[in-house]
C-alpha cells in the first residue's frame, strides 16, 4: 500500500514538476520577449526645399518716345496788334476786282485776320511771291490762295504793290529795313517839316496833327512813304532803334519828320517814348 502510494505521489510530483517547468518556461519566454524598438519613422514630408530667391524680372526702362518739337511758324518779324479778330472782321471790305500785290518777306497766310490761337496758318508766301488780294480789313489783306476754297489773311505790313519793292537793292520793306537811312539834307529837320507841303495828302487821308510833336522809336526796320498808305511811294528807309519825330497820325500811320524829310510810317513798327 505504501509503495503504491509512493508511486502515486511520485507520479503526481512529476506531473506537478512538468507543469511548473512548462509554466515557468512560458513565463520566461514572455518576459524576455520585448517589442523590438520601433524605428523612428522618417518624417513623411520631405523637408521643404526653399527655392532660391528669384530675381524679379524687370523690364529695361523704356525711353519715352517724344515727338520732336515742332517749330511754330511765325511771321518774319513779331508784331502786336491792338485789334481783335472780331474787330478786324467788322471792318472787312471785298474788292470789286483782284489786286495783284507782292510779299515783301516770307509771309504766313492765316485763316482769320489776327494772330490768336483761332487764326491758324494754312499756307505761306516766299519773299517776292505774287499775292492775289481780294479784300482787306484794317490791318490785314484778304487773299485768294491756289488750292484752297476759303480766303486767307496776310498782314499788310509785309505786302507791297510792286515786285521791285520786294527785291530792291536795299532789300528793305515795312518789316525789316537795311542799315540805310533817309538821305541827309542841309535843311534843318524842323524847317523841312514846316516847309514841306503835305496838306493835300493830309486832307485826302484825314491826317490829324499833334498839338505837340514827340519822339518815337523804330522797333523794326521800316519804310517811310510819301502817303499814309501801303501803296505810297517809298521815299526813305529807317533802321531799327532809330528815333524820329511824330508830328501827325491816322489810325494806322504816323506822320513823321526825319533828317529833313516828312513822310509816313506804319504805327505797328514804332513805339512812343
Amino acid at each position: 500500500m505504501t509503495n503504491k502510494c509512493r508511486r502515486w505521489m511520485l507520479a503526481l510530483l512529476m506531473c506537478v514538476s512538468v507543469a511548473l517547468a512548462t509554466t515557468g518556461c512560458d513565463q520566461l519566454k514572455k518576459e524576455t520577449e520585448t517589442e523590438a524598438p520601433t524605428e523612428t519613422e522618417a518624417p513623411t514630408e520631405a523637408p521643404t526645399e526653399t527655392e532660391p530667391p528669384t530675381e524679379s524680372e524687370t523690364e529695361p526702362p523704356t525711353e519715352s518716345e517724344t515727338e520732336p518739337p515742332t517749330e511754330a511758324e511765325t511771321e518774319p518779324q513779331t508784331f502786336t496788334l491792338d485789334t481783335t479778330v472780331d474787330e478786324e472782321n467788322a471792318t472787312r471790305v471785298e474788292f470789286d476786282t483782284i489786286r495783284v500785290m507782292y510779299a515783301l518777306d516770307d509771309l504766313n497766310v492765316r485763316s482769320e485776320p489776327g494772330t490768336s490761337d483761332t487764326s491758324e496758318i494754312f499756307s505761306s508766301y516766299a519773299n517776292g511771291d505774287q499775292i492775289n488780294v481780294v479784300g482787306e480789313t484794317t490791318n490785314w489783306y484778304m487773299v485768294s490762295v491756289d488750292g484752297y476754297a476759303e480766303y486767307g489773311f496776310v498782314y499788310k505790313g509785309y505786302v507791297g504793290t510792286s515786285e521791285d519793292s520786294a527785291s530792291s537793292d536795299t532789300g528793305v520793306d515795312d518789316t525789316g529795313a537795311a542799315d540805310t537811312t533817309v538821305s541827309e539834307t542841309t535843311a534843318d529837320s524842323d524847317t523841312a517839316a514846316s516847309t514841306t507841303d503835305t496838306s493835300s495828302v493830309d486832307l485826302e487821308y484825314g491826317v490829324e496833327t499833334y498839338a505837340e510833336s514827340f519822339t518815337i522809336t523804330a522797333t523794326a526796320g521800316a519804310n517811310m512813304r510819301a502817303e499814309p498808305s501801303q501803296d505810297g511811294e517809298i521815299i526813305g528807309t529807317i533802321a531799327s532803334e532809330t528815333q524820329v519825330t511824330a508830328i501827325g497820325y491816322t489810325d494806322r500811320w504816323y506822320k513823321i519828320s526825319y533828317n529833313g524829310t516828312v513822310g509816313y510810317v506804319n504805327k505797328n513798327l514804332f513805339s512812343a517814348e
